[in-house]
């Protein structure tokens, strides 16, 4: 996969590749979702503290995580480190 290796940290067993009923993609990328909603709405209330530094993120869920980054007040600084992938750092906004 070139320089960075990113995978998932468990199985998806209810994904269509494992022989469940939901597109392993969609499911991937609502848990990414679901999992950065739930990390902002516990930290994000720290003015200019450095929230989630250097997560990668798949490239094409970042529209979502931008949005909701916006919906907890904060600020994202990225860089694409390639082969799909974003790295994500969130700044607090202190709401």
């Amino acid at each position: 996969m070139g320089e960075h290796d990113y995978g998932l940290i468990m199985p998806f067993v209810v994904c269509r590749s494992k022989g469940g009923p939901y597109d392993d993609d969609a499911y991937v990328a609502g848990y990414e979702a679901g999992t950065l909603d739930m990390a902002l709405s516990l930290s994000s209330s720290l003015p200019g503290s450095r929230l989630n530094e250097g997560v990668p993120y798949h490239a094409e869920n970042m529209p979502q995580v931008d949005l909701i980054a916006m919906r907890h007040g904060v600020t994202t600084e990225t860089e694409d480190v390639g082969d799909g992938w974003v790295s994500v750092t969130f700044i607090g906004g202190g709401e």
